[in-house]
């Protein structure tokens, strides 16, 4: 609600300084024309069009400051009804004095059809706004024109026109209400429907277990990392040690809390320099790019050194007492997309030979 009452003064704003450059165009216009008709004779119709002019021009510079530093919908809301407001109450004044030579009432209800127009408010707030200059001109027409038929002329035009100003500010407000109620409604279901996508993204991308970056969550991070380019990589492939005898000997529910534990010292381990993920089963990966063989190499050697530290027990391990991890290394200085999957192949390859080499180290590729 209050996301439409700010689009509604934001617009009535904009509408309001299309509105006032209308009327200073045309007091400059009336002033010349009555300097020029009178000479220097200051009488109450120049002062009333100077008056108006100075009230436009300092709502247009209020305005237009409001709107380049801090934009204050209440305080920019009072700036616009009290313009209109001074508008009506001027028109009023410049009808009664007509009355002494034209004897119309046209001033007053061209302005506050413009004001019906322009000024999208509620139906209340349109009456309250209106009530009293409409009662000043009514009460001074009473005084000022002594023709009692044209004050009830005058009396007859200006309900009509009230009533259709009335009608034509209730269906214009209500129906920009309207589409902008829509255009909510639209954007919190826009909002909504990113935020569904945006989880369902994450969902396929992440491994529910781990929390870590799944096989697509690997290769979309490639796709943003390495677009068409070629790279210096490296790639470790990691796997539990003696894993299923863990499953059977503890259970599967105390291997997926083991898997959570070496998941937490790879992602530490990785910090933000390298990309690390669960490949499959007991497998992860890290990515990484621009490092050097022998520095990827001593890292491998750290992770093994780390997850052995945990001591995570593994009494079923024909190895070791505790849970080990076997890595395997392999690196291309400029790797393309397209190679990725050899280096997958070698880095296999070479933790295979970790394997073979006896469990809890790090191999490179040939």
């Amino acid at each position: 609600m209050q996301q439409i009452n700010n689009k509604f003064i934001r617009q009535n704003m904009y509408r309001a300084k299309y509105f006032v450059w209308i009327v200073v165009t045309l007091e400059l216009l009336l002033i010349m024309i009555n300097i020029i008709q009178n000479g220097d004779i200051w009488d109450s119709y120049l002062l009333l069009h100077l008056l108006l002019l100075v009230f436009s021009v300092l709502f247009l510079f209020l305005t237009s400051v409001m709107d380049r530093k801090s934009f204050d919908y209440q305080l920019v809301k009072m700036i616009i009804w009290n313009y209109y407001w001074f508008t009506l109450m001027w028109a009023a004044t410049i009808t009664l004095l007509d009355q002494d030579s034209y004897g119309h009432v046209t001033a007053y209800l061209i302005n506050l059809l413009g004001v019906a127009i322009m000024y999208h408010i509620r139906l209340k707030s349109f009456i309250l706004l209106q009530s009293i200059p409409t009662l000043y001109l009514l009460g001074g027409l009473i005084i000022v024109q002594p023709n009692t038929e044209i004050v009830l002329a005058h009396l007859v035009n200006i309900a009509f026109f009230i009533v259709i100003s009335l009608a034509g500010s209730y269906f214009i407000y209500q129906g920009h209400y309207r589409m902008f109620e829509h255009e909510q409604l639209l954007l919190q279901k826009n909002n909504q429907l990113a935020y569904t996508n945006g989880s369902l993204q994450l969902l396929a991308t992440r491994d529910e277990l781990t929390a870590m970056p799944n096989r697509r969550g690997l290769y979309d991070y490639v796709e943003a990392t390495m677009g068409n380019k070629a790279r210096h990589v490296t790639v470790m492939l990691l796997d539990i040690d003696a894993f299923k005898h863990f499953n059977d000997y503890y259970g599967h529910l105390a291997g997926d809390k083991a898997l959570q534990e070496v998941a937490a010292i790879l992602k530490k381990l990785a910090g933000e320099h390298h990309f690390v993920g669960r490949f499959g089963g007991e497998e992860f990966i890290y990515l990484m790019f621009d490092v050097e063989r022998k520095e990827a190499l001593h890292f491998a050697n750290k992770i093994c050194r780390m997850v052995e530290l945990r001591r995570i027990k593994h009494e079923a391990s024909p190895f070791f007492p505790y849970v080990t991890v076997s890595v395997g290394l392999a690196s291309n200085p400029f790797c393309i997309k397209d190679d990725l999957h050899q280096l997958f192949q070698d880095a296999d390859a070479a933790l295979y030979r970790a394997k073979k080499a006896g469990r809890n180290c790090a191999q490179l590729s040939v």
